[in-house]
């Protein structure tokens, strides 16, 4: 961990910002005990933020069920390792939620941006933000091939490129003007985190310096923005040791909990 980096300020900063910065697509609707985040677009539901006592698991676990039920809503219940109770996760699997892999909560401090992030892209690699109707057709082909499906949505995407302060952006890159890898960034003028979400490149393009450009394209993105202090990001076993080499440290982690019948929430982190 990076000498400037406290895990206990950090993560107490992200719980203050998850009950208080929605993404463009969703509100917040908080609650004594919890904060759900309901799509804008009606295909992303969450809980994005929960804190109760353990006597009161059983019946905040139930109310939730019941509220997005009646609302003929799938959900996803995020799971941060510091939540409480400390058992949140193990009750929800129990309760008949699907519980997605275990995630890597990772930050780096934008003040201390390592310079192989700043240094210019490998010859033949360019990064470009999703736009037009071509882009989006770009990125879902892209998502496509390289996952075996699309997690996001036309719809999701053209609704981020009307957002005004542009708080979730889409970025393609390219090698030799051939689609090679996709990623997003959400930034938000009121909060200290820009999150990285999606980075992936096509297997026949790995190795080219095209990871660390779609990096270096959302970190320009996070350092227009004043008040952001830091990038996070959610990583699986496969990224870790790529962002740990760029500087990135372990805080923590997260787990994706879906209330059965649920397919994937698209658009969503």
């Amino acid at each position: 961990m990076s000498s400037g980096l406290n895990s206990e300020e950090i993560l107490s900063r992200l719980d203050f910002e998850r009950q208080t910065v929605p993404d463009a697509d969703v509100v917040l609707e908080r609650t004594q005990n919890v904060v759900r985040g309901i799509g804008k677009l009606g295909n992303r539901n969450a809980i994005v933020y929960s804190n109760f006592s353990l006597p009161e698991a059983e019946k905040m676990i139930e109310s939730e069920i019941d509220y997005f039920g009646k609302r003929q809503r799938s959900f996803e219940w995020k799971v941060y390792s510091h939540d409480e109770p400390a058992d949140l996760l193990e009750r929800l699997r129990e309760r008949g939620f699907k519980i997605g892999a275990e995630e890597a909560l990772m930050i780096l401090d934008l003040w201390e941006t390592p310079l192989a992030l700043l240094a210019p892209l490998p010859d033949g690699v360019t990064v470009r933000p999703v736009e037009d109707d071509r882009d989006i057709e770009h990125f879902l082909e892209l998502e496509t091939e390289i996952w075996g499906a699309s997690f996001m949505t036309r719809e999701f995407l053209r609704f981020n490129q009307s957002d005004p302060l542009q708080r979730d952006r889409a970025f393609i890159a390219y090698l030799n003007e051939k689609p090679a890898g996709m990623a997003r960034v959400t930034a938000s003028p009121q909060s200290q985190f820009a999150g990285l979400w999606g980075g992936s490149v096509l297997n026949q393009f790995r190795g080219r310096g095209i990871y660390r450009a779609l990096l270096s394209a959302r970190i320009g993105r996070a350092r227009e923005l004043e008040l952001t202090r830091y990038l996070r990001v959610d990583a699986l076993p496969t990224s870790r040791p790529i962002l740990e080499k760029y500087g990135f440290s372990r805080v923590g982690s997260t787990w994706p909990a879906v209330w059965p019948g649920a397919d994937k929430v698209k658009g969503g982190k």
